[in-house]
């Protein structure tokens, strides 16, 4: 199935991240909505990011190691409606500048609220405002901290 997902995180405390060329960032305790497009197949890519052991290729790979995702939003759709999202939900909620963006001209795909009913009700209003089809799906479970330590 080809379309777009929105990955819905939590981050339990403030804390300095490596991300990749970005360099390093302080990330606030809160939430994140991460939106993302599979247009060769999302079941696999939103089943990527689960995983621990994987070679950093997007910036939300260096989140991921340290938040753990609630929600995934699945939105099937052929055409590519990550940046549609993004600027959707610019307007709401505060966008991580540069974050997930390389490859377009949004400001970034990533987006914070400091509370987890700020974030969702966003999300939903966005979607609903695009009218779009979309499925929310639970985290299958909370992800574990990294083995080893940051060096």
């Amino acid at each position: 199935m080809k379309g777009s997902y929105i990955l819905l995180l939590e981050l339990n405390e403030s804390q300095d991240i490596g991300v990749g060329r970005l360099g390093i960032w302080l990330f606030l305790k809160g939430f994140y909505a991460y939106v993302g497009s599979a247009l060769n197949g999302i079941e696999a890519r939103v089943s990527r990011h689960f995983r621990r052991k994987k070679k950093y290729h997007w910036h939300i790979d260096y989140l991921l190691d340290r938040a753990d995702i609630y929600e995934v939003v699945l939105i099937p759709i052929e055409e590519r409606l990550e940046c549609t999202l993004a600027r959707a939900l610019k307007e709401e909620l505060t966008c991580i500048r540069r974050f997930g963006s390389s490859d377009c001209r949004c400001s970034g795909h990533l987006f914070y609220a400091a509370e987890r009913n700020e974030l969702n009700t966003q999300v939903v209003d966005a979607l609903t405002n695009l009218a779009v089809t979309y499925s929310p799906h639970l985290a299958p479970a909370p992800r574990l901290p990294p083995l080893l330590p940051e060096s």
